[in-house]
């Protein structure tokens, strides 16, 4: 009598289990990947979103500010840790193309040190002991 092994595949491999759990592995760390960088990218936004809000208290202090009393300036706001410089500066302007500056108008200009994307300008007007926004 001659003894047969029948080879039945009922299962897993040991080699098998390995690999399919290491496949899963690299799939959850890609994810994870994923993951982390959209909070960090959700993080830097708010932060930009809390600049802006700096950006525009400030313009809006200055703007309600008396037109003489207009002059530059500077300060530094700190968001989450990190320390910003927010600039404003305030310049005479030439309304009317004729090369000459206006009296009663002023440039002002509020901006981020060293982020030239974050800036907001304006030109306010005193007219008649009336200040107007353009």
């Amino acid at each position: 009598m001659i003894w047969e092994m029948k080879s039945c595949s009922r299962g897993f491999t040991l080699l098998e289990a390995l690999f399919c759990v290491t496949i899963l592995a690299l799939m959850v760390l890609g994810f994870s990947a994923i993951y982390n960088s959209g909070f960090r990218s959700l993080d830097a936004q708010a932060d930009r979103v809390m600049l802006d809000s700096r950006l525009r208290g400030r313009m809006e202090f200055l703007v309600s500010t008396s037109f003489g009393a207009l002059s530059d300036g500077s300060e530094v706001v700190t968001i989450k840790g990190n320390n910003h410089t927010i600039t404003w500066t305030v310049a005479p302007v030439d309304l009317n193309g004729d090369s000459a500056t206006e009296p009663s108008a002023k440039q002002v200009t509020v901006s981020v040190s060293g982020l030239p994307d974050r800036s907001l300008t304006t030109i306010l007007v005193d007219h008649e002991g009336k200040l107007g926004k353009l």
